[in-house]
C-alpha cells in the first residue's frame, strides 16, 4: 500500500511539509527552555516522505538492481537461526518501541523542553498532566502559551531572555503537537488547531512579539576575507589554544563553498575527510583535491544521504587565508594524520608523483583517528590547555566566536555562520553552472520552496530600474550593498567605556540586588547558611550586571551608525573633513612572534613560478602547525588571577641559559619564587614562571606569567584555582622552576609549599 505525502499546510510558519521539530526555527534573541538550543540546529527545511509505489505486476523495477547477488542466494538457501529463534522474537515483540518517531537529538531536546513545560504548568494549578492532554481545550492551551510567554525565570532562578518573535511563538505551537500526540497516541484535533492560529495571532499582540524575521544577509567572499583576517590577526578576541584560532577560520572556509548547515561541518571527523593528488586535466602541475563528505542533521524519519564535495588546490590564489587546503593540511601535519610514516611535512607532498596511467594518489589518513573529532574544543591541563580527544566545538561555541569577530571586524549587523549559508544558497540561484537540483541537494532541500521562502534575499539583489530603463545593470554594485559588508566600519565602538560599564550600577534593579548582596555579606561571617545565600545572590548580581552591560552595547551599536553620519556630514559641510575621535578601540597586547609569523606567511605575495608557489604553500602550512600549540592568555588583564591558564607559545621546550633571559626580568622571577625567609612567601607562581621559561625573548605572555600578585593569599588562590583544580589523572607533572618532576597531585602541593611557599 502506498505512503501518502504529507500535503503542506498554511499555518506551517516555515512552509515545511510535515510536522517534524527538525523543521522549525527559533529566534536567536528567544528562549523558553532551560536548555541551550543551538541555531544551526532548526533552520527551517521541509521533510520530505518518499512515496513508496507497491506493484500489483510483482516486478521489482530499478529496486531489483540493488539488491546484492550474495543476499538473494542466501535467501533461498538456509538462515542463520533456527525456526525457535524466529518464534520466541514474534511472541516477544514489542511494538510500542516503535510508536515514537525518529527525532534527531536537537528535535528531542524541542519536544522534551515544551513536555517540562507543561508538566510544569499543570504542576502549578494541581492538574495532572496526563489527563489534562486528554481533556485539552481551546481555553486550557490559550491559558498554556499565555503562561508560557511570561514564564521570565527558570531553573535555580535563573532570568530568560523570553520570547520576542512571533514566528518562535508558532514553533511552539507545532512542538506542542507532537508532545500532545507523542502523549496520546493521537493526533490533535483539526477544527481545534485551525483555531488555535488566531489564539497565536492574539497571544502574539498580547505580548508585544515582533513579526519580523531574521535578516538572510549575505558574507559575501570580500566580507569572509575581512572575518578570516581580523579572526587570525586580532588580539581583542583571545582563544584559549591557537589551534582554535585555526580551526574557526577553517570551519567557515568550509562552510563558505558548500553551503551545508553548521552542525553537520562541526560534526566531521578525520574520516569523512579524503585527500589527493590529482593530475591536472589541462596538463599543469598535480594539485590537492580536498573530499569531505558531510552527512544531513535533520534526521527526521531515519538518516538522510550524505553528500561528498570536492575542493580542488587553486595553485596561484591570491589570497592564501581563503584556501582551506593550507589550514586543513596544517591541521594534517600537526596531529600527523596522514598513514605514510614519511608523510610528516607540506614540502613531502610537492615532491610525490601520480603513477602513469593513473589519475590520483591518495594520500591516506590513519585508521586510528577515523573516529577523531577535526573540531575539537580545548580543555584545561595542569599548566595551560590541550585539545580534547573526544568531545567536539558545540554550534553555540562557533557562532560565539564568529559574532565576536564580527563586532572586531567592524560589520554592522550581527555575523552568524548562516551568512555564509545564504551567501552559498544565492550564489548557487544565481550560476548558470548550479540547476536548481544540485542547489537543493547542496542545501538539504527536497525542493525550491524552503529557498525561495527562507534563503533568497529580502534585500533584492536585483538593479530593477536599469533593467527597465534597458541600461546596463550595476549588479556588482547592488549585491555589495546588500551583503554585511556595505556598511563596515572600524570606528563602531565593540566595547562599553569604563563610564558606560558603571552606569549599569544605577539600574534599580541592580541597586536592588547590591543591597541584598551587601547585607548578606555581613551575614556571611557569622553564619554557613547565609555564606551560600551570599554566593547565589552574588552571581546573580554579577549575572544581571552582565545582561545589562550586553544590552546596553547593544543599543549603542544600534545608535551609532545614523548618530556618526550626522557628525561626518556636519564636519565636512563645515569644511573640517573627517575628524578623527580619540580612540578608544585599542589592543591590550602586540600580537605573537608566532601569530605575526601566521599573518606574514597568509599575505605573502604570489610567486610566478610553480616552486616559487609551492615553497609559498609550504611556508604557510608550517605557519599554522607553529601556531597550533600556542597557548594564548586572556584578552583583557585579570589582575586578580594572573596568566595561569598560559602554557607556551612556541614549540621551544628546551631551558635557557639564565644568561639568554636575564634582560627580561626572567632570571629575577625565578629567584623569587623560593622561600627567602619565614616571615614574607613568594608572591609570584612558581608554576607559571616555570612556563616563562620556555617563551621566545619578547613574546608579551613574559610580563603576564611573572606577574607578582597582590598578596601570598591571592597567589594561593591562582594556585588553587588555575592548576591544582584542572589536574586529571594520569597527567604528567612538573615544576618547571626546579625542572623535578613530580608524582602525584599530594606531591604538587607538598612541593608548593615545602619548597615555594604556596599553601592550598
Amino acid at each position: 500500500m502506498a505512503r501518502h505525502r504529507r500535503r503542506p499546510n498554511d499555518d506551517y510558519s516555515d512552509g515545511s511539509n510535515s510536522d517534524s521539530p527538525d523543521d522549525v526555527s527559533l529566534s536567536d534573541e528567544d528562549e523558553v527552555f532551560d536548555v541551550e538550543v543551538d541555531d544551526a540546529g532548526y533552520e527551517t527545511s521541509p521533510t520530505d516522505i518518499d512515496d513508496e509505489e507497491s506493484n500489483d505486476t510483482g516486478d521489482f523495477g530499478d529496486d531489483f538492481d540493488d539488491f546484492d547477488i550474495e543476499d538473494q542466494v542466501q535467501l533461498f538457501d538456509g538462515n542463520l537461526h533456527p525456526r525457535e529463534y524466529y518464534l520466541k522474537q514474534l511472541k516477544e515483540f514489542n511494538e510500542a518501541a516503535y510508536d515514537d518517531e525518529d527525532y534527531s537529538e536537537g528535535s528531542t531536546i524541542l519536544l522534551d523542553g515544551i513536555e517540562e513545560l507543561w508538566n510544569k504548568y499543570c504542576a502549578w494549578f494541581e492538574y495532572d498532566p496526563q489527563e489534562s492532554f486528554e481533556s485539552v481545550s481551546l481555553g486550557s492551551l490559550y491559558n498554556f502559551f499565555d503562561w508560557l510567554l511570561g514564564q521570565k525565570a527558570g531553573k535555580n532562578g535563573r532570568k530568560k531572555r523570553g520570547t520576542k518573535k512571533s514566528s518562535s511563538l508558532g514553533t511552539y505551537w507545532k512542538v506542542f503537537r507532537l508532545v500532545y500526540e507523542r502523549a496520546t497516541g493521537a493526533k490533535l484535533d483539526a477544527k481545534l488547531n485551525r483555531k488555535m492560529h488566531r489564539v497565536l495571532k492574539k497571544l502574539a499582540k498580547k505580548h508585544g512579539l515582533s513579526d519580523q524575521k531574521r535578516e538572510n544577509r549575505c558574507m559575501t567572499v570580500d566580507d569572509l576575507k575581512q572575518q578570516v583576517e581580523t579572526t587570525l590577526g586580532t588580539t581583542e578576541k583571545s582563544f584559549s589554544l591557537g589551534e582554535l584560532r585555526i580551526l574557526c577560520v577553517l570551519f567557515l572556509l568550509l562552510l563558505a563553498p558548500t553551503g551545508a548547515r553548521p552542525a553537520s561541518v562541526l560534526k566531521l571527523r578525520y574520516r569523512d575527510i579524503r585527500v589527493v593528488l590529482s593530475r591536472d586535466l589541462d596538463g599543469g602541475p598535480h594539485k590537492v583535491l580536498i573530499r569531505f563528505t558531510l552527512e544531513f542533521t535533520k534526521t527526521y524519519l531515519g538518516t538522510k544521504d550524505a553528500k561528498t564535495v570536492t575542493l580542488p588546490e587553486i595553485l596561484f590564489d591570491d589570497s592564501l587565508m581563503l584556501s582551506p587546503h593550507v589550514f586543513l593540511e596544517g591541521i594534517l601535519f600537526r596531529h600527523r594524520a596522514f598513514e605514510a610514516p614519511s608523510l610528516t611535512c607540506p614540502d613531502a607532498v610537492s615532491r610525490l608523483d601520480i603513477h602513469p596511467g593513473e589519475w590520483e594518489l591518495p594520500l591516506p589518513l590513519k585508521p586510528s583517528m577515523h573516529d577523531v573529532y577535526i573540531f575539537r574544543r580545548a580543555v584545561k591541563t595542569l599548566v595551560g590547555y590541550e585539545m580534547s580527544p573526544t568531545e567536539p566545538i558545540s554550534p553555540t561555541t562557533i557562532a560565539g566566536w564568529v559574532r565576536r569577530v564580527g563586532e572586531l571586524t567592524g560589520f554592522e549587523v550581527p555575523t552568524i555562520p548562516y551568512n555564509l549559508r545564504y551567501n552559498a544558497a544565492n550564489v548557487f540561484d544565481r550560476s548558470s553552472n548550479v540547476s536548481d537540483a544540485t542547489r537543493n541537494l547542496m542545501l538539504d532541500h527536497a525542493n525550491s520552496n524552503p529557498f525561495q521562502r527562507h534563503y533568497l534575499g529580502r534585500q533584492l539583489a536585483v538593479d530593477s530600474y536599469a533593467l527597465i530603463r534597458g541600461l546596463e545593470p550595476q549588479n556588482a554594485l547592488v549585491q555589495k550593498s546588500c551583503s554585511i559588508g556595505h556598511s563596515i566600519s572600524k570606528r563602531r565602538p565593540v566595547n562599553l567605556t569604563p563610564d558606560q560599564a558603571a552606569s549599569v550600577n544605577s539600574h534599580p534593579g541592580i541597586k536592588k540586588l547590591a543591597s541584598k548582596v551587601k547585607e548578606l555579606r555581613e551575614q556571611a561571617k557569622h553564619s554557613r547558611n547565609a555564606m551560600e545565600k551570599y554566593k547565589k545572590a552574588h552571581d546573580k548580581l554579577r549575572s544581571a550586571k552582565q545582561t545589562q552591560r550586553r544590552a546596553l552595547k547593544d543599543k549603542i551599536r544600534e545608535q551609532w551608525t545614523n548618530k556618526q553620519a550626522v557628525i561626518d556630514i556636519e564636519n565636512q559641510l563645515a569644511g573640517l573633513g573627517f575628524v578623527e575621535e580619540p580612540a578608544i578601540r585599542k589592543s591590550n597586547r602586540p600580537r605573537r612572534p608566532a601569530q605575526k609569523r601566521l599573518m606574514n606567511a597568509l599575505t605573502a605575495p604570489v610567486e610566478s613560478t610553480v616552486e616559487g608557489q609551492h615553497r609559498r604553500r609550504d611556508v604557510a602550512i608550517y605557519a599554522v602547525m607553529a601556531y597550533c600549540v600556542v597557548v594564548e592568555g586572556p584578552a583583557v588583564r585579570r589582575t586578580n588571577s594572573g596568566a595561569g591558564t598560559m602554557r607556551r607559545s612556541s614549540v621551544k621546550d628546551e631551558p635557557r641559559e639564565d644568561s639568554y633571559y636575564a634582560e627580561d626580568g626572567r632570571r629575577a622571577a625565578v629567584l623569587s619564587v623560593f622561600i627567602a625567609s619565614k616571615e614574607e612567601r613568594p608572591r609570584r607562581c612558581f608554576l607559571c614562571v616555570g612556563l616563562a621559561l620556555r617563551l621566545e625573548p619578547g613574546d608579551p605572555c613574559i610580563e603576564e606569567l611573572t606577574h607578582e600578585f597582590y598578596s601570598a593569599g591571592d597567589l594561593s588562590k591562582h594556585f588553587r584555582r588555575k592548576h591544582l583544580k584542572n589536574i586529571q589523572e594520569g597527567d604528567d607533572i612538573e615544576c618547571g622552576a626546579c625542572y623535578m618532576p613530580l608524582d602525584h597531585k599530594r606531591h604538587l602541593q607538598r612541593h608548593a609549599l615545602q619548597i615555594h611557599g604556596t599553601v592550598s
